[in-house]
């Protein structure tokens, strides 16, 4: 990755590939143009870049980062601490990388350095840990472009990396690579087509995935360009890197009027409450800003909103910074709802006039105007307890109630997140395609019996910064993993402490 990759192509690399066999990267143009067609850019980086301007970096369009933390075998990268933090304080999505040295010791082994030094983050702002895996350096002598291993080890080695990765965080690794390293050096190995595919390539247009993909995830294109170390795209919406992240993108239901809040206008214009459905400018973010604060980041722009001119003009999402603008409070309402309030002014945002006029923080209590609910989007998910760490299941096929105690997500882990209209989800399982209910007004534990929405099928999400969810039921309490989620899940706290978290997960 960005490490002198060029170099390697030109020099040591490109005379083991024709020894072994193994074709080399091509030399990359100096400061290649974006590919169209591809509006989420990112970077990746490592100490070769030495100290980055990240505040230029966000200003510059970049959405993602990954960042070397480490290599071979336990050797950290001296910046990492430094860029990790610096980009997410930036509002990037941000990863840490581990450079594979696969001829000096155990995939896992390896996998558990770049976690423990990485400390990764379940937060919904990180990327997937990720491997990159690739031709040897030129300073790594004695090796061939396969590190002297046969592809059954070279396979065996990725395989320890990404289950260890997989066991320690719930997360499959990304893996970055190339297919002519890929190909020859596993004998086209096609079992990794789970893992989020990181591809190299500097072309015109993506390169053939390797093989076992049908697609690519992320995609280098250039080692230089308009900002810093490698130039990447995303091969996806906004919403798509926020669910890679592990984030949960929410709509905002305005209670004032039943609709939801845009960010008009692609952002250009202040925020809202005026649409009937949520579509890319009513996707939103919450980032967590430190001192109780949070920010809140606009899908249809990637910006932050503010409470601009402190709190006197409308909310807008047009600030690439967390400055004090841009931080608000979560106030939690019993019915659910949530409420914004400013540190700008103090003041709590209003969905103005009924929700005809822009969102503003002008309001010293909290009303009907100052109400809203956290939609998260429709999609296939998993959710994790946070009191015990394991999956909710749907146990025996949906016959029996809904169970925390599950250490891998197969079928019966699987939930389709359902909004159901009013601010409200529902969920349904993938184990028998019935709706989870919160049986006799939540005074039964949950289970999947229903083949309809009602009442009792319909739950307020309420999400925290740090992507984890609670869900009120139509009785006013919050659902629980019972007994440290020894018991099924039931509908009976009054207040959310850690039994009442979940983590969603997206499939």
């Amino acid at each position: 990755m960005a490490h002198g990759r060029i170099i390697l192509a030109v020099t040591g690399v490109a005379l083991l590939g024709a020894m072994f066999g193994v074709a080399a990267p091509p030399p990359a143009p100096a400061a290649a143009a974006a590919p169209a067609g591809y509006p989420i850019s990112g970077i990746d980086v490592s100490a070769y870049q030495g100290p980055i301007d990240w505040n230029a970096v966000a200003a510059g369009g970049a959405q993602f980062a990954y960042i070397r933390a480490s290599e071979q075998a336990g050797t950290p990268d001296a910046f990492f601490a430094a860029n990790y933090q610096a980009a997410k304080a930036h509002g990037l999505y941000a990863g840490a990388y581990h450079r594979a040295r696969p001829d000096v010791s155990g995939g896992a082994e390896q996998a558990d350095y770049l976690i423990d030094h990485a400390a990764y983050a379940d937060d919904g702002r990180t990327l997937p840990p990720m491997l990159d895996i690739e031709w040897p350096r030129s300073n790594w002598t004695g090796l061939d472009a396969c590190y002297n291993l046969t592809p059954a080890q070279i396979s065996a080695w990725i395989r320890a990396f990404v289950d260890r990765v997989a066991a320690r965080t719930g997360r499959l690794a990304t893996i970055y690579t190339n297919p002519n390293w890929w190909n020859p050096c596993t004998a086209n190995n096609a079992t990794f087509g789970a893992n989020p595919l990181f591809n190299s390539g500097y072309l015109p247009a993506p390169p053939a995935p390797p093989a076992g993909w049908t697609t690519w995830t992320l995609w280098q294109y250039a080692n230089a360009g308009a900002l810093p170390g490698d130039q990447d795209v995303f091969n996806g919406d906004y919403a798509a890197l926020a669910r890679l992240a592990g984030g949960v993108p929410f709509g905002l239901l305005a209670a004032a009027n039943g609709r939801y809040v845009t960010a008009e206008h692609t952002g250009t214009s202040p925020l809202i409450a005026n649409r009937t459905a949520i579509g890319t400018w009513e996707r939103f973010d919450l980032i967590d800003a430190g001192g109780g604060y949070v920010a809140l980041r606009s899908h249809a722009n990637g910006r932050l909103v503010t409470a601009d001119h402190a709190g006197t003009s409308p909310l807008i999402a047009n600030r690439s910074l967390i400055g004090e603008w841009e931080k608000f409070t979560v106030v939690g309402n019993a019915d659910g709802t949530v409420s914004f309030q400013a540190k700008a002014n103090g003041r709590y945002v209003t969905a103005e006039h009924a929700g005809a006029s822009s969102l503003i923080a002008n309001r010293t209590v909290i009303g009907v105007w100052e109400r809203f609910s956290q939609v998260p989007l429709p999609g296939l998910i998993s959710l994790r307890a946070e009191v015990n760490g394991k999956y909710v299941t749907a146990d025996n096929g949906g016959a029996l109630p809904l169970i925390a105690n599950r250490d891998a997500v197969w079928g019966w882990e699987l939930f389709d997140q359902v909004n159901a209209g009013g601010g409200y989800i529902a969920v349904r399982a993938r184990a028998n395609n019935k709706y989870v209910t919160a049986d006799n007004s939540g005074a039964s534990p949950l289970i999947a019996s229903r083949t309809s929405v009602g009442t009792w099928e319909k739950f307020r999400a309420v999400v925290r910064p740090d992507a984890r969810i609670s869900l009120l039921a139509a009785n006013g309490r919050y659902v629980t993993a019972d007994q440290g989620g020894a018991a099924p899940l039931i509908a009976n706290a009054t207040a959310v402490a850690t039994p009442q978290l979940f983590r969603p997960t997206p499939r």
